[in-house]
C-alpha cells in the first residue's frame, strides 16, 4: 500500500464544493492532538454527518484559538487510504482483508505460544503520542501491560519528553507533577527550546492559544526566547537570545551561580546547595564560551529575571532532546525557586489534581517503581523503557528477548533513530501487530494491522490536558461521526486481545467483558450522556465539568510527594552528572568548526512522526534551512539540493537560505513523508541520557554538501 497524500488546499476547496449540504446544527468537541485541547465546533448536515470543523469562539478554555492541525483533521479521518478493515499479511508479502474474528484468532495462535514458551517479557509493546490523549485507550493500555506482565514497554516519550517525567520524579517525587507557567500574570517570561507560534508548545496549556503572548506584550511585559535560531515566535513576540544547540544546561547553571546569594536554607526544599556547588564550575564567562552567548547578554538576563516582580519560565522539546534534558528541567525549577517565583502568581503554579493523581499513582504502583532493561540496565520512566534500545532488545539473544511486538498508534521505524537496524529487528520478530488508522512505515512490516478510531469517533475526556491547564474545566465530548467500516477503538481491541490471550484485564474475564462493552463508542456515548446530563444541568456546562484550579501558595511544603514534602533539587541519581557535564564541555571546546550542527523544526500542519510516512498534509515545506552565508559557501542556488549526511544515513533535500538561522546550523523539518530526519541521528548507549533514556535528537554534528 502506498503512502496516501492528504488533500492540498486546492483539493480541500474542491472537496468542500462537492458537499452541497444544508448545515442543520453544530456540536461542540475538542481537539485531541496535543495538550492544547482546543475547543471546536463540528458542523453537521441534515443526515448528522460532520462536514466541517471550525473554532469555537465561545469556548472558555481555548477562546476561539485553534490551529490547522485540528480544523483539518476531518480530512485525515475521511482520507481515502484510511484503514477500514483488519489486514493480514499474505505469504507473498501483500495484504488482504480479514474479519475481526479471524484477526483475534491470529492473535491467539501467534502470541499465546510465545507467552507460554518464553514468558511475558518476550512480548514487547510500543505506543505513540496519540494514546496520551485517548483516555480510555490509555487506561486500557495500562491494564493490558499489567495483564501481560511484560517489562518491555516502549513509547514515543523517550524521543520527546521522558526527561521531564524523570526530572519531576526527582524534584516532586512523582512524574505526574509539573510546573505550570502563569503567563497570564507574568511580567517576564523566559522560554527555552519552544516555538508556540508553530507548535502550540508542550507540557503547558495556553489559554486562548498563543494569543497569551500578545497579552503579555500589551501590558508591557517582556518575553525572552532562548533558541539556536530566530524562530517565528521570537519574530512575533519579544527578544531572542541565540544559543549553541545542546548547551542550555550551561546557561542555566550560570544563571543559578550568578543568583546564588539569594539562597537561604528552607525546610520546604533540599539539595539546592549541592546544585549550586555544581553551578559554581560554570560561571558566566565559561558558560558564554560554551553557549556562544556574550557574557554581557547573560549578565543582562540575570538582571532581568532577578529584578522582575513576576517572572515565569518554561522549556520544551528543543531542550528535552538535548544531552542534559533532565538536569535542565531540574535546574529551571531551581531557578524559579531561587528567584522567588515558585508557587506564586505570575511565576509557576502546580495543579492540585496533579498532586491527587500522583498520590493515587503512588498507592496503586502505577509507573512509580522503575524497572531496568535487559540491555543496558536503563531505567523505565512511567513504566516505559527507552525506544533507543528496542532494536537491541529484539536482536540480542538470551532469556526474555523480545520475540513479538504490538505497536499502538505509533510508528517506531520513523520515530526512533536507527531506522535500518530497527527494520532488521522488526523483520526478525515472530509476530508484529499494529493498531492504527493508517498503514504507516512500521505497518508495512506488520503481520496483522487492526484499524482504530480517530478522536472524532470516540467518547473522551481531556484528562491529560487538565493537568496542564489553569482553567476550571474538564472537557468531555461524544463522537461526532460514526466509525467507518469495521473500525474499533484501541480500548476495545486491547480488551479483546487480553481475552483471547488468556490474560484478561483486572485478572477477571467478567470485568474485561464489561470493560469491552463500555468501550464500544456508541454505547459509551449514550451511557455518558445519560450520566452527565444531570451534572450538565446543574452546572449549565456545554463544554465540561468544573474542576479545582492551581492556586498560588498551596504547593510548597505540602504538595511534593517526596519525604517531608520537600522539593528536591539534587538526588543520588544525579551523582554522575558532574562528570558527564565536564566531559561534554571538553568535547564542545574540541569540536571541529567545518561541520554543521543539525536541529529540527516543526511544521504548521505536521502531526509528529505518528503519521510520518503515512499521510502527507499538503505542506510542501520539506526544505533544509541554512544561513545565507553557508548556502553561498556551498555553492548551492536557492532551492538547489544538498546532501545532509552522518555515519547513519544521507538525506537529499532542497535547501533555502533563511534569515535567523545561525552560521553552521542546518534546520531540517520533522515529519515529512519519505524524508526521515531521525535516520540521520546516531544510535547506541552514548546517545541515551542515563537518567531518563531520552534519545539525544538535537545538536547532532552532520556534513552538508552540494548534491551532485
Amino acid at each position: 500500500m502506498g503512502a496516501p497524500a492528504l488533500p492540498t488546499s486546492g483539493m480541500v476547496h474542491s472537496l468542500a464544493m462537492t458537499r452541497h449540504h444544508t448545515l442543520e446544527r453544530s456540536v461542540p468537541t475538542f481537539c485531541r492532538i496535543c495538550e492544547a485541547a482546543c475547543g471546536l465546533l463540528a458542523d453537521l448536515d441534515a443526515s448528522g454527518q460532520p462536514v466541517r470543523l471550525r473554532p469555537d469562539r465561545q469556548h472558555p478554555v481555548s477562546q476561539g484559538f485553534v490551529c490547522a492541525k485540528g480544523t483539518r483533521f476531518l480530512e485525515v479521518a475521511e482520507h481515502p487510504e484510511r484503514l477500514l478493515f483488519p489486514l493480514h499479511r499474505r505469504a507473498d508479502g501483500g495484504y488482504e482483508r480479514t474479519t475481526w474474528d479471524e484477526a483475534m484468532a491470529f492473535v491467539a495462535q501467534r502470541l499465546r505460544p510465545i507467552l507460554e514458551r518464553y514468558g511475558p517479557h518476550a512480548v514487547g509493546i510500543y505506543f505513540g503520542n496519540p494514546l496520551a490523549f485517548n483516555t480510555l485507550g490509555m487506561l486500557t493500555m495500562l491494564g493490558f501491560m499489567r495483564a501481560l506482565g511484560t517489562r518491555n514497554v516502549f513509547s514515543a516519550g523517550s524521543q520527546d519528553c521522558n526527561n521531564k517525567f524523570a526530572g519531576s520524579q526527582i524534584v516532586h517525587g512523582s512524574p505526574l507533577i509539573h510546573p505550570l507557567p502563569d503567563f497570564e500574570h507574568a511580567d517576564v517570561a523566559m522560554l527555552m527550546g519552544t516555538n508556540p507560534a508553530v507548535s502550540q508548545a508542550s507540557f503547558v496549556h495556553l489559554e486562548g492559544g498563543s494569543t497569551v503572548f500578545d497579552r503579555i506584550q500589551q501590558r508591557g511585559g517582556k518575553i525572552i526566547w532562548i533558541d539556536p535560531r530566530y524562530t517565528e515566535s521570537a519574530q512575533r513576540w519579544g527578544e531572542h537570545i541565540a544559543i549553541r544547540p545542546g548547551t542550555d544546561i550551561f546557561l542555566l547553571l550560570a544563571l543559578l551561580h550568578a543568583l546564588r546569594e539569594r539562597y537561604h536554607p528552607d525546610s520546604r526544599v533540599e539539595g539546592l546547595d549541592t546544585l549550586l556547588d555544581l553551578a559554581a564550575a560554570y560561571p558566566i564567562e565559561r558558560a558564554a564560551a560554551l553557549t556562544g552567548i556574550a557574557p554581557a547578554r547573560i549578565t543582562d538576563l540575570v538582571t532581568t529575571i532577578g529584578t522582575a516582580r513576576r517572572a515565569t519560565f518554561h522549556m520544551s522539546v528543543g531542550v528535552n532532546q538535548g544531552p542534559f534534558g533532565t538536569l535542565c528541567y531540574i535546574g529551571l525549577q531551581a531557578l524559579t525557586y531561587l528567584t522567588g517565583h515558585c508557587d506564586c502568581q505570575g511565576g509557576v503554579l502546580f495543579h492540585p489534581l496533579a498532586v491527587w493523581a500522583a498520590e493515587v499513582a503512588r498507592r496503586g504502583g502505577l509507573g512509580t517503581t522503575p524497572v531496568r532493561s535487559r540491555v543496558g540496565q536503563l531505567p523505565s520512566v512511567l513504566s516505559s523503557l527507552p525506544g533507543g534500545i528496542l532494536a537491541d532488545e529484539i536482536l540480542t539473544p538470551g532469556p526474555e528477548q523480545i520475540r513479538a511486538l504490538i505497536v499502538v498508534a505509533g510508528d517506531p521505524l520513523t520515530s526512533i533513530p536507527g531506522e535500518a537496524r530497527l527494520r532488521q529487528a522488526l523483520r526478525q520478530v515472530e509476530c508484529l501487530i499494529c493498531l492504527d488508522i493508517f498503514q504507516n512505515t512500521t505497518g508495512r512490516e506488520a503481520d496483522l494491522i487492526l484499524p482504530t478510531t480517530s478522536w472524532l469517533e470516540r467518547w473522551d475526556i481531556a484528562t491529560t490536558t487538565l493537568l496542564f491547564q489553569q482553567t476550571s474545566m474538564l472537557q468531555y465530548a461524544c463522537p461526532i461521526r460514526a466509525a467507518p467500516g469495521t473500525v474499533r477503538s484501541e480500548a476495545r481491541i486491547l480488551a479483546e486481545m487480553s481475552l483471547v490471550l488468556g490474560r484478561p484485564l483486572f485478572r477477571s474475564r467478567a470485568l474485561t467483558r464489561l470493560w469491552r462493552f463500555l468501550t464500544w463508542d456508541t454505547g459509551l456515548a449514550a451511557l455518558s450522556t445519560a450520566l452527565l446530563w444531570p451534572v450538565r444541568q446543574l452546572f449549565r456546562g456545554t463544554w465540561g465539568l468544573p474542576t479545582p484550579q492551581p492556586q498560588p501558595g498551596h504547593y510548597l511544603g505540602r504538595g511534593p510527594r517526596t519525604p517531608g514534602h520537600r522539593m528536591r533539587f539534587w538526588h543520588s541519581d544525579l551523582i554522575t552528572e558532574p562528570v558527564r557535564l565536564a566531559a561534554y564541555a571538553t568535547t564542545l571546546q574540541a569540536s571541529p568548526g567545518a561541520m554543521f550542527t543539525l536541529i529540527c523544526r516543526r511544521r504548521r500542519l505536521g502531526h509528529n512522526s505518528w503519521l510520518h510516512g503515512a499521510v502527507h498534509d499538503g505542506d510542501t515545506d520539506g526544505a533544509a534551512w541554512l544561513a545565507p552565508i553557508d548556502l553561498a559557501a556551498l555553492g548551492v542556488p536557492e532551492g538547489g539540493e544538498v546532501l545532509v549526511q552522518t555515519t547513519s544515513a544521507t538525506l537529499r533535500m532542497p535547501a533555502l537560505s533563511v534569515i535567523g538561522v545561525p552560521q553552521g546550523i542546518v534546520v531540517v523539518p520533522h515529519g515529512v513523508p519519505y524524508m526521515n530526519v531521525n535516520a540521520l541521528i546516531p544510535t547506541g548507549g552514548a546517545m541515551l541520557e542515563p537518567l531518563s533514556g531520552q534519545h539525544r535528537m538535537t545538536g547532532i554534528v552532520v556534513q552538508v554538501t552540494r548534491a551532485p
